[in-house]
């Protein structure tokens, strides 16, 4: 499978007969109603403002993540339920323009700004950053890291201001400049003390701390199938020989499938302890939480995928 760092393999590999045709493409889904976390109406209840003062606990007792003991760390956190309200806003589609790096940094914006604010937020424009910042390439790719530069030193403005086209083929950023400033990032920065040395506990730290986080992943060619349950590698490499198996042996023939029930337990490495310094990114989602399966004890990541509120498990996925 050949996978670049580009982020247009999100929807399509290289030797798709469709890979780079989206930059024309003009039928592109916007939000979608969220089908799934909390029920109540943000902002309002009568216990509204104890979760609230709950969900900014950490920001306001640690200077920073890393101050958080290890103590804090709960079995499982999940923005979309805190207390029966979501965190998080409306699942975006990136349709067939290889934004996932433009959509994962905006929804990650707009759920921290809820935590901060205890506000609704409307939805922020990915169509302004791929247009207007240079360092990345528009549906052709880039780093959500580029976008918080631009947030920096410039601004974030509204979806209805900006509307998503899912294109960036003959636009131009003069286009917005009647956009009024919504927000901006205050600073960005990698998990830990650099690119890699991100953990399961600092970015369990990070997650409680400030919001959901920025994550890269090597999305397998299956990924797009999903539906539910815990996306693994052994998970991956079993349904890959189970569809062989099918495609190869005749009728009335089966394998049995092997289930780990090992439990993994909590650590604190880094992907160059794990053996996985360099990899092949293709694909940039939002976590949102952790969890803990009650029957196989394997630890997860609650994530946000851009593909919209039907895809996977009501458009997230754990992994």
């Amino acid at each position: 499978m050949e996978l670049g760092w580009k982020a247009d393999t999100c929807k399509y590999q290289k030797s798709h007969d469709l890979y780079g045709s989206h930059c024309e493409g003009l039928e592109l889904a916007q939000t979608e109603v969220k089908a799934k976390g909390g029920q109540k109406l943000f902002g309002e209840g009568k216990d509204f403002e104890k979760v609230l003062e709950k969900a900014q606990h950490y920001q306001k007792a640690y200077p920073n993540s890393e101050a958080i003991p290890d103590s804090e760390l709960t079995e499982n956190h999940d923005w979309r339920d805190i207390q029966g309200y979501d965190f998080t806003n409306p699942h975006r589609n990136q349709g067939h323009c290889g934004s996932c790096y433009t959509v994962s940094f905006t929804q990650i914006a707009e759920s921290r700004l809820k935590i901060k604010y205890g506000k609704e937020q409307p939805l922020l424009s990915p169509q302004h950053l791929m247009t207007c910042n240079y360092m990345n390439e528009g549906c052709d790719g880039g780093w959500p890291f580029f976008h918080g530069f631009l947030a920096e030193n410039g601004y974030l403005v509204t979806e209805e201001c900006a509307p998503y086209t899912g294109k960036t083929l003959g636009s131009s950023c003069a286009e917005f400049e009647h956009c009024a400033p919504h927000s901006k990032i205050e600073s960005s920065y990698f998990i830990g003390r650099g690119y890699g040395d991100s953990s399961e506990k600092k970015i369990m730290k990070e997650l409680l701390r400030g919001g959901p986080v920025n994550g890269e992943m090597n999305a397998p060619r299956i990924f797009s199938m999903y539906t539910k349950g815990i996306l693994s590698s052994d998970g991956i490499k079993q349904l890959h020989s189970k569809m062989k198996s099918l495609a190869q042996t005749k009728s009335g023939q089966s394998q049995e499938e092997e289930k780990s029930k090992d439990k993994v337990e909590l650590t604190d490495k880094n992907i160059e302890e794990y053996g996985l310094s360099w990899q092949n990114l293709n694909h940039s989602v939002t976590i949102i939480g952790w969890g803990t399966d009650p029957e196989s004890q394997v630890k997860y990541w609650i994530v946000r995928n851009s593909y919209g509120g039907s895809w996977g498990d009501h458009g997230d996925f754990l992994v």
